[in-house]
């Protein structure tokens, strides 16, 4: 497993802001001022969902940067993604043909090194196991176009207004704690928790952390650079930190996108490639 280079494909595996309730929010450089008004939770949720992203395909081209704190790589992703079937990316350098793929479903990950002629076929629990994380492939399909988690109905859900940011606040913990998670204090939360800042017009996802202390483990991830598509709002700038027992940033910059093609997810293991052994 030390074979793969995680700078090809870990991105993918994990694989993230005024005044007295009131925000000031540019669009096509008009400045509109509104009042943000608090709401219980239950209207924040159906307005949540209401907006989501929805397709059946998407394709589209990224920029990507890559940094584990040691080193920063920076690469060129076409992805494309089958709604709740597969996410498929080919990796290029920026300059160069193409050096990895990519094909992750429900219960698989696939890995093509074509630099070194190896492939990986694995799961979702093995590699959380060996790197930290707690994602599955609708944790990050979600992440990937800016899309929510789902709630449990069983969770304690607050809401309301954060004055600093301008944007509402949904959470199944209280901010306080979710605050001091963020600020790297000794209380953590005390369960694993969600916690969603949304955009006043839009209730579009602004920022989000996923927090999961028995673990000691922590996702933000920061959306921005919101874009019509096709009558919907998707985010073209996405950037991840992943906190475990070290810390990985991830910038993803969309370049182009489109929805409802027919698409093929190509994957061919060449007889010449070796498997790498779990």
């Amino acid at each position: 497993m030390n074979k793969i280079k995680a700078e090809y494909w870990l991105p993918f595996v994990f694989i993230g802001l005024f005044f007295f309730s009131c925000k000031l929010q540019e669009k096509e450089n008009v400045k509109i001022k509104i009042k943000v008004k608090h709401r219980p939770p239950k209207f924040l949720i159906k307005k949540l969902k209401e907006n989501e992203f929805r397709f059946n395909t998407i394709s589209s081209k990224a920029a990507v940067t890559f940094n584990d704190g040691k080193k920063k790589t920076s690469f060129k992703v076409h992805l494309r993604i089958k709604k709740d079937s597969a996410i498929w990316m080919s990796i290029t350098p920026l300059l160069g043909i193409e050096m990895a793929r990519v094909l992750i479903t429900k219960d698989s990950v696939k890995f093509l090194n074509r630099g070194n002629k190896e492939y990986f076929m694995g799961d979702f629990d093995y590699l959380n196991k060996s790197f930290g994380t707690d994602l599955d492939y609708q944790m990050l399909e979600a992440l990937l176009i800016g899309n929510s988690l789902d709630f449990n109905e069983n969770d304690r859900i607050n809401s309301r207004v954060d004055r600093k940011k301008g944007l509402y606040f949904l959470s199944t913990e209280k901010k306080r704690k979710i605050q001091k998670e963020l600020q790297k204090e000794k209380e953590k939360i005390k369960k694993e928790a969600q916690a969603l800042w949304l955009d006043p017009i839009t209730f579009k996802i602004n920022e989000l952390l996923l927090s999961s202390p028995e673990t000691n483990r922590s996702l933000i991830g920061l959306y921005s650079d919101y874009r019509e598509i096709e009558t919907q709002l998707i985010p073209y700038k996405l950037r991840f930190e992943l906190k475990s027992k070290f810390t990985t940033t991830i910038e993803v910059n969309y370049s182009k996108f489109s929805i409802g093609k027919s698409l093929t997810f190509p994957f061919k293991i060449s007889s010449k490639y070796v498997q790498i052994k779990k």
